[in-house]
């Protein structure tokens, strides 16, 4: 049996910086995943948890949130199925290069 990698509060960024979802510091990331959430009708919170869940290491993700909304926006995910295509523009926004 394997281990499962699991992402706690995937969102943040830094130890005290917030989110990385509508702060200015990802234009190009935050851009990117409005056109995904639009394309998809969800929150941009939903799509970077399909981001995660798509990700080949199959991680868990642990929304670290009492607001029951960011908890059912970030849910939402589990039923939006990224293209391969849409993943890599993902993490190509978010400023990643390939290994």
């Amino acid at each position: 049996m394997g281990t499962t990698i699991q992402a706690w509060s995937p969102f943040q960024y830094g130890m005290f910086e917030g989110t990385f979802i509508g702060s200015d510091k990802f234009p190009e990331l935050n851009k990117k995943l409005q056109e995904l959430a639009d394309k998809y009708g969800v929150s941009k919170n939903a799509i970077a948890t399909a981001w995660i869940l798509r990700h080949p290491a199959e991680i868990q993700v642990i929304i670290g949130t009492m607001n029951p909304d960011h908890i059912k926006d970030s849910a939402a995910g589990s039923d939006v199925e990224l293209t391969k295509q849409e993943w890599y523009d993902v993490y190509f926004a978010a400023g990643n290069d390939l290994p």
